[in-house]
């Protein structure tokens, strides 16, 4: 190759200053990009934030919160639906023919309720044609001869659904044959084919209008009558044992199956299906305060365990990923708390008597004297709280008040059957939200309640 040649092939070959420059012209088109991409990705995160803060503020308003069914009540979310006939044939929800009647209960205020009473097992069995179609006349002897042969249970379903959904049509089917007890399942205002929209004072309003239609029109006993409550149901199972209890009304007993402390306190930690609605809120400052003052219909069981006299039995999953199980800890110490016997140490500490020193604020104690005022109440719980370990099922804490007795059975108080009063909280491994329809559960509460041996 001559040397012009190479000369020339350098020269076409070589470089050039345009050339060299490409590569940062591909690298700050490709920044550009990613900046666009990371603008967007910013506005559709924002639009989401504001999206759920809305949202959440328009749940929280008086309006929604009663007419559209918030997570409160969530009375318009009726998972399952109800057939063409609505609730006037229960058999095609899946119970037994002619074990349930359908019912109409009117409260004091006028507003009309739906509700189904299901016949337990033994009195089912005696039916000699469970086909036969019965006139309301004689649906009503059948009740009446149900009741003074059987414990019936006042059933309080938790919000969302009605009466009819399958979860409690199933646990119906479990209690009446397995406890075999009666059970009247009542639907509150504004679920199912009840009328009106759902309050704090309506719904407990309803729960009464239906222990007064077992107690006082049908005859039942309030010694064989005992109040169950699920999720919602058994915050107004608290205030009809409150309501009870001020009375003097000696009850069977009350069971508290999935229950929370009050909505305000459960607000920040309420889950549907797992997911916490309001938790990323609860973060912020001053956020739940504010979240909590707008709550219109503030359940709070918490504030009627002082007027709750009766038993109770409180059961909650520690898989329960709606309401957490801390709150069933807490219903249950506050229920033992009245029982403790005073600390002299304590007394001598803070110059209170150890009741008022442990209810007052931090206002009146400093830091350190009101948590050695709890650990030593803890304490002091431990040594009378009777503790059970079931494996691969759960665990069982007791509680007997000494010197309060009540009747488990018909008759007069006396001999064998004066009990003291028990407080039993179980807590089981599994079961989730639907507690209730764990087999162990159902047997753990039978035997507190006397209904199995």
């Amino acid at each position: 190759t001559s040397t012009g040649e190479k000369f020339l092939y350098m020269k076409h070959t070589r470089i050039t200053p345009e050339r060299h420059t490409a590569k940062p012209v591909v690298q700050k088109s490709t920044f550009r990009t990613y900046v666009i991409l990371l603008r967007r990705v910013f506005l559709g995160l924002s639009a989401l934030i504001v999206i759920y803060c809305s949202l959440v503020l328009f749940m929280l308003t008086p309006w929604a919160q009663t007419q559209l069914g918030s997570v409160v009540y969530a009375h318009r979310f009726d998972i399952a639906g109800s057939t063409s006939t609505g609730f006037r044939h229960p058999e095609d929800y899946g119970l037994a023919p002619g074990k349930t009647i359908d019912l109409r209960l009117r409260a004091p205020d006028g507003t009309s309720l739906g509700a189904w009473f299901i016949l337990s097992e033994p009195v089912y069995r005696t039916l000699q044609d469970p086909f036969e179609q019965r006139s309301p006349d004689d649906d009503i002897l059948l009740i009446r001869r149900a009741l003074s042969t059987s414990p019936t249970l006042l059933f309080l379903h938790g919000n969302t659904g009605t009466r009819a959904i399958p979860p409690r049509t199933a646990i119906y089917t479990s209690l009446t044959s397995r406890l075999s007890v009666n059970i009247l399942a009542l639907d509150y205002r504004g679920y199912g084919d009840s009328e009106g929209e759902p309050t704090v004072p309506g719904v407990a309003m309803d729960a009464r209008t239906a222990w007064d239609w077992l107690t006082v029109e049908m005859g039942a006993k309030v010694e064989d009558t005992i109040i169950v409550g699920h999720s919602l149901g058994t915050a107004i199972a608290g205030l009809l044992g409150a309501q009870l209890g001020k009375e003097g009304v000696n009850v069977r007993g009350i069971a508290l199956l999935a229950p929370f402390t009050s909505v305000r306190l459960l607000m920040a930690q309420y889950a549907v299906m797992g997911i916490p609605l309001l938790k990323p809120l609860a973060k912020l400052p001053l956020v739940p305060q504010l979240l909590t003052l707008a709550v219109a219909h503030n359940f709070d069981t918490l504030s009627q365990v002082a007027d709750i006299t009766a038993p109770v039995f409180i059961a909650h999953a520690l898989d329960d990923a709606d309401i957490p199980y801390e709150h069933a800890d807490v219903l249950f110490n506050a229920l033992v708390e009245p029982y403790l016997a005073p600390s002299i140490e304590l007394e001598a500490s803070t110059h209170l008597p150890v009741s008022e020193s442990l209810n007052n604020s931090i206002h009146h104690l400093d830091w350190d004297t009101l948590t050695a005022a709890q650990a030593l109440k803890a304490a002091h719980r431990e040594k009378v709280v009777i503790r059970k370990d079931m494996p691969h099922f759960g665990l069982i804490q007791e509680f007997k008040a000494p010197g309060d007795k009540l009747q488990l059975k018909g008759g007069d108080l006396d001999g064998d059957q004066a009990h003291d009063r028990r407080i039993v909280l179980l807590k089981t491994n599994y079961g989730g939200h639907d507690v209730g329809r764990v087999e162990g559960v159902q047997d753990t509460l039978g035997r507190m309640f006397g209904l199995i041996p």
